[in-house]
């Protein structure tokens, strides 16, 4: 599914970019084209009138000079004088005329006529139809004191139409090129736009199986509890109706922990409200001294010498992470130690600690705590605890605006913290 999915990211991105690259090709080659168009038709011009301008002035042609002209802009030319044409070497001859001659007449331009009502006729033809191709011709008829003089120029358009289908060619294996480059970066970034996708899909499955898992033991246990409690005797049906609700009791913390991590539960944040961050501390320390010396272990709360100053936050929240966070300290640290509650300002934040001196966590594990059904090795044979509470204490902070974090204590064993702006 998701390499269906990368291959139409990728030809969706690919088709939208190739037609933004083959739009700028096309609009470059025209723009291209049309300026070597009119570059080409001004040197054609020019070339004209300046041999228009040459013979007028000087009243003779130098033919080494007008062979040159006509070389360098592919020019063919036609000269006559009082109807009779000059003939000049490597030049048109009057024999070869009557084809340009037929495309001036329909353009109403009488080339055997002179010019009847002004000194000078010019007209200019573009794309004018052959037997040899398209042409661009120009034909130009002066008066003079000894009569009137015509001068015939065109130029074959088929060189410049090989040089625009060259043109053509390359900006089209350009485009071709970068669309294949862009098809080849788009399909490594729908790689990389779909690998969070396939990470929140492997967790997905990992989630399902080890939920699955934690839930069919506790189910297990009830149904067969409930197979044998008709069997069992008086006496032993209310120890065996006891293990039966702790089962249940179990399954439906975990049930609780999986609805808060799925958006089930708690879908609303508890409104911020102004707390005193050490009175929090002390608040919670006070609930918890029960369990604590239940589970052989003692709180003891760290204040800073200073009052601290009041933060806007969620106290349902914060209770939830910083309880969980007690109950891992008191699971992990040996009997007989303490459990150290602190509270201080560090900067623009608040920051709460819970540290216990247990057995730590690797440096290299560091990262994975807060991961769903994670657990260290020595709680995997409690059945107590699933590895959801970090998860569901990272669920917390992200509704709620708090960081959590985990570090070493000193002289060993592990401290969570978790910290909230301070407005």
């Amino acid at each position: 599914m998701l390499a269906r999915l990368r291959r139409r990211l990728t030809l969706l991105a690919a088709a939208l970019t190739g037609c933004v690259v083959l739009a700028v090709a096309v609009v470059s080659f025209l723009l291209c084209a049309s300026l070597y168009t009119a570059q080409r038709q001004a040197a054609f011009e020019a070339a004209v009138a300046g041999l228009s301008s040459r013979w007028e002035t000087e009243n003779a042609l130098d033919l080494n000079q007008t062979q040159n002209t006509a070389v360098q802009n592919g020019l063919c030319l036609y000269f006559e004088e009082n109807g009779q044409p000059l003939v000049l070497s490597g030049l048109t001859e009057r024999a070869n005329m009557e084809p340009v001659w037929q495309a001036l007449r329909q353009a109403g331009f009488d080339p055997e006529l002179p010019p009847l009502f002004s000194q000078t006729e010019t007209v200019e033809l573009e794309h004018v139809k052959l037997s040899d191709g398209s042409v661009r011709l120009s034909a130009c008829k002066q008066t003079t004191g000894e009569g009137w003089r015509m001068l015939i120029a065109w130029q074959p358009l088929h060189t410049e139409r090989q040089t625009l289908c060259w043109a053509a060619a390359a900006f089209s294996l350009v485009a071709v090129a970068g669309i294949g480059l862009l098809a080849a970066i788009c399909w490594c970034v729908a790689g990389r736009a779909i690998q969070p996708v396939r990470q929140a899909m492997d967790q997905q499955r990992e989630f399902v199986r080890a939920a699955g898992h934690e839930l069919r033991t506790p189910l297990g246990v009830l149904r067969a509890g409930l197979a044998v409690l008709p069997l069992e005797k008086e006496s032993e049906i209310k120890r065996h109706i006891g293990l039966l609700d702790a089962e249940a009791a179990r399954m439906g913390r975990l049930i609780d922990e999986l609805l808060i991590l799925s958006g089930g539960g708690m879908v609303r944040s508890s409104a911020p409200q102004l707390l005193e961050p050490d009175t929090l501390l002390l608040d919670l320390a006070e609930a918890w001294e029960p369990a604590a010396h239940s589970a052989g272990r003692r709180l003891q709360v760290v204040l800073p010498p200073q009052p601290l100053p009041p933060v806007q936050a969620c106290r349902e929240e914060l209770c939830q992470i910083l309880s969980i966070f007690l109950d891992n300290a008191l699971r992990y640290a040996p009997e007989g130690t303490a459990v150290e509650l602190y509270c201080a300002a560090q900067g623009r934040k608040i920051c709460w600690e819970v540290r216990d001196h247990g057995p730590g966590i690797p440096d290299q594990v560091k990262e994975a705590v807060f991961q769903r059904f994670w657990r260290a090795d020595a709680s995997r044979s409690s059945r107590e605890h699933f590895g959801l509470g970090l998860s569901v204490a990272q669920e917390l902070a992200g509704r709620c605006g708090a960081q959590l974090g985990v570090s070493d204590t000193p002289g060993g064993g592990a401290t969570f913290r978790v910290e909230v702006p301070r407005g």
